[in-house]
């Protein structure tokens, strides 16, 4: 083994190039520290190959942060890629003295070292010294202008809001979706109209960034202009519209919220029917009701969880239908609502669900149970007892004695006994099949 190393390490002085570059990849699985000074010294070599492979192969064998000098010099290497990699690798260190070699990139004749300077200059904490991303907000590049935005964004940059701002007019809807996101993290009220107004962008992605941004600065003048893309032609769109909604709340989007509830996108099903717990009207439990048939899982739990959230007692036997639910979540769903909306009586259902395997769902079953405490509720929790390990256990046995205490069947008393102690109950019932044979003799 020694010996091959060894070998491998000539291999790198060897005057075919092609001979050099293999011995870099061979030396990737080698895990021996005498490799990476040879491999240091090809990053010199004349040959950019050999450079990208010596590089490729030091970052597989120790960290970046050992090798922070090599990578601020390969920033100047003469081959785009090196340089390119060299920024790729300098962002996944937290060094200061980064910043200022990939800023000096930003200026690089070549389009992907600029991009790749820019993307690694996010990874850093930047308040001063800004002024050359913006600079590339007018780059001839789209794809630069669009990641000057974002890197602006991650600085969370105040003193770049004003020129975010002028991007949501930028040619590229790429890059005014990238302006959008950015001014999310930029407070700035003066955005607020300009964003509005981007809400009927001809580009759906645009709009749907817009709907985005306009839900995290939560300003209520945007809230009319998002009700109106509930019904917009893109699917995308009207998503957004519908989760901006769960968070804006607002009564006027309640008729649009009902169309909603048959959109063809299942996931916008499901976030009309949580916006419709807060922006509802006399129609919406109903119409939720319904939706405890759809046929997506997803959309039958969120229409249950909302049923609960407005206490709508009246879909209790819709909701108790769900208990034979193939889908888990929505059987947790239906526990929980019965479990918050029902009397006793329509407790009983959901000790069918005694052996679930689900740790929630035996849960509800158990508060069920314990609600009832009456004969109803006896095998369900004996049921539940069968699960080893159980966390409920204690609780279940507890549940147990008090229902024997409050009973007057004898036949319940005796079932709950046997499940503790067997061998006493037949014990018992011998003895006293024993003595009633004795008294009539």
């Amino acid at each position: 083994m020694e010996n091959d190393l060894n070998h491998l390490i000539e291999q790198l002085n060897h005057e075919d190039s092609e001979v050099r570059i293999q011995a870099c990849r061979s030396l990737r699985d080698s895990s021996y520290s005498e490799t990476i000074e040879p491999l240091k010294s090809m990053l010199e070599d004349e040959n950019k190959w050999v450079r990208r492979h010596a590089t490729e192969t030091l970052l597989t064998l120790t960290s970046v942060e050992d090798m922070i000098d090599q990578l601020i010099h390969l920033l100047d290497d003469s081959d785009p890629w090196v340089r390119c990699y060299a920024s790729e690798s300098l962002a996944q260190s937290a060094d200061p003295k980064s910043i200022q070699p990939l800023i000096a990139r930003l200026t690089d004749q070549d389009y992907h070292v600029r991009l790749t300077a820019c993307r690694a200059l996010a990874k850093f904490e930047i308040q001063d010294d800004i002024d050359p991303v913006i600079d590339l907000l007018q780059d001839e590049n789209q794809w630069m202008r669009r990641q000057a935005c974002s890197t602006l964004g991650h600085w969370k940059s105040e003193v770049a809001s004003e020129r975010l701002i002028q991007m949501l007019s930028d040619e590229s809807a790429h890059v005014r979706s990238a302006a959008c996101q950015a001014l999310a993290a930029v407070p700035n009220t003066q955005a607020i109209s300009p964003l509005i107004v981007l809400l009927n962008d001809e580009d759906a992605s645009v709009r749907t960034s817009v709907i985005e941004v306009l839900t995290k600065i939560g300003d209520t003048s945007a809230v009319e202009p998002v009700i109106e893309k509930l019904n917009d032609e893109s699917p995308s769109v009207r998503l957004a519209a519908c989760r901006a909604m769960t968070v804006f709340s607002d009564t006027r989007a309640c008729e649009a919220l009902l169309s909603c509830l048959n959109d063809e996108n299942h996931l916008t099903r499901q976030y009309a029917c949580r916006a419709l717990t807060t922006s509802g009207n006399g129609k919406t439990a109903e119409a939720l009701e319904k939706k405890l048939d759809d046929e997506i899982a997803e959309v039958r739990a969120a229409a249950c969880q909302s049923l609960l959230e407005l206490q709508y007692h009246h879909a209790i036997n819709s909701i108790s239908a769900l208990l034979q639910d193939e889908d888990v979540s929505v059987r947790r769903s239906a526990c929980k609502s019965i479990l918050n909306l029902g009397e006793k009586e329509s407790l009983p259902p959901l000790g069918q669900l005694a052996d679930e395997e689900d740790w929630w769902i035996r849960q509800y079953v158990f508060e069920a149970m314990a609600k009832l405490r009456n004969h109803q509720a006896v095998e369900p929790l004996i049921t539940m007892l069968s699960v080893k390990e159980d966390h409920l256990h204690q609780r279940i046995e507890d549940v147990l004695i008090d229902i024997q205490d409050r009973v007057d069947d004898e036949e319940t008393k005796n079932r709950i006994e046997e499940t503790f102690n067997p061998s006493e109950i037949s014990g018992a019932t011998t003895e006293g099949t024993e003595g009633d044979s004795h008294t009539s003799q």
